[in-house]
């Protein structure tokens, strides 16, 4: 298959000029501006795009304000899965998703991530807050980034970073992926041209098209249909491209959660994990209820987290008065510190969060996403180690409930305290 022609910014781009063309019955990716690096990176994005496009839009139900938001599985399943390759690799790694750049110097700076800011310093990763800063228009968050040299984790040009250490050039390619019905603005082709310093050949714009015949799209839609005993489950046969060190001698496959699959668009509303909402725990595996039952057996209870404040203990106790699980103030700082490290979240961004829900299950990490409605109602995906899954379930679900007194004891703010749930 030829090339397109390169455009000079995505109004010349051939699929406002004419309709494009399939060559086979798959997914096919056109490369427009600039073609991919390498052969590898080629087929590294492929298998990603193509296991990201079985998956549909589905609706979201938040658990504050009982509001509901539509979710584009596809662009959060590619980027969850290059974000589990870079985890394992502790981010030493060609590929990078969604790094965002302070678009307010030249060229752009990539944040890095604050909290390993002592440990790392100029070698730290980029921050993996999908929020570094406040306001609108300061930074933009680019699909990938490859890189030239993955033992460095710089992903930007020459430049010094925020604290003053010195960059060599690092960026490779710059990656926007339209999945089917998304468009790439002039805004955005412009910011990212000067994320890439102008050079028009490391800015690949990469549109997605389905190509598969009518009865392949059906295969997808209908496939819970056909394997009802088994639908739930129906992700197990299908392992995701996610490419974890090793092999070990017993090598274990990430899988996908299988609420992600729906055989209609919007036919459900999605519930979180952590709302005491029985249909957001029926919706996960039972591999992963089991694993988040032995690190938060409340997830899948009724009742009440109540604070104790003469002991600063957060006491859960069920509908049936048993006392199951207790945390205190001194174990939630220390849980947020861990948290912090691995996702750079300020408190700021917990206070928006009010969904989550277990995206994928790999060997050392689990991928969790969060939906922050109050800065940009943006769905996105954190990594998160199984260590502090349980850690972070409960803090969310102790922000959403009490916000201000959490608040008190992670650091900020004043207020007070007790806890229900249905």
């Amino acid at each position: 298959m030829s090339m397109p022609q390169s455009p000079d910014s995505p109004e010349t781009s051939a699929t406002k000029d004419s309709p494009y063309e399939c060559t086979t019955t798959s997914i096919e990716m056109q490369e427009k501006q600039a073609k991919l690096p390498n052969d590898e990176s080629r087929q590294y994005l492929h298998l990603k795009v193509e296991y990201a496009m079985r998956f549909p839009r589905l609706s979201v139900k938040t658990r504050r304000n009982g509001s509901a938001y539509n979710v584009n599985l596809k662009q959060l399943m590619m980027s969850g899965m290059i974000r589990i390759d870079e985890v394992v690799r502790d981010y030493f790694w060609y590929y990078k998703a969604e790094v965002s750049f302070d678009m307010r110097v030249t060229p752009p700076c990539p944040y890095l991530s604050s909290q390993l800011k002592q440990k790392d310093k100029a070698n730290r990763r980029h921050t993996t807050n999908p929020f570094p800063v406040k306001g609108k228009g300061i930074y933009r968050r680019p699909d990938i980034i490859i890189v030239k040299d993955k033992y460095d984790r710089w992903p930007g040009l020459a430049r010094l970073d925020a604290d003053g250490y010195p960059h060599a050039d690092n960026l490779e390619r710059l990656v926007e992926v339209k999945f089917p019905g998304d468009n790439l603005s002039d805004r955005q082709y412009q910011d990212y041209m000067l994320i890439v310093g102008g050079s028009e050949k490391r800015f690949t714009i990469l549109e997605i098209h389905d190509c598969r015949t009518d009865e392949g799209k059906e295969t997808d839609r209908v496939l819970n249909l056909d394997r009802q005993g088994v639908s739930k489950y129906w992700p197990m046969f299908f392992f995701p491209p996610i490419f974890l060190p090793g092999p070990p001698q017993n090598p274990k496959p990430a899988r996908i959660e299988p609420w992600t699959y729906a055989s209609e668009p919007f036919a459900d509303l999605v519930e979180g994990v952590v709302d005491g909402v029985a249909e957001g725990w029926n919706a996960l595996s039972a591999e992963m209820q089991r694993k988040v039952s032995h690190v938060a057996s409340w997830v899948n209870d009724s009742g009440r987290w109540f604070y104790q404040r003469l002991d600063e203990t957060w006491v859960w106790v069920s509908d049936t008065g048993m006392r199951v699980e207790q945390w205190t103030n001194e174990q939630l700082r220390a849980a947020w510190l861990q948290i912090q490290k691995v996702t750079d979240m300020t408190l700021d961004t917990l206070k928006q969060v009010n969904w989550v829900q277990i995206l994928t299950d790999a060997a050392v990490a689990v991928g969790v996403i969060l939906v922050a409605v109050g800065i940009g109602l943006l769905v996105v995906t954190l990594s998160i180690p199984e260590a502090i899954l349980g850690a972070i379930l409960l803090i969310v679900r102790l922000a959403i409930m009490s916000w201000e007194t959490l608040a008190v004891i992670l650091g900020a703010g004043a207020g007070t305290a007790v806890l229900a749930t249905n």
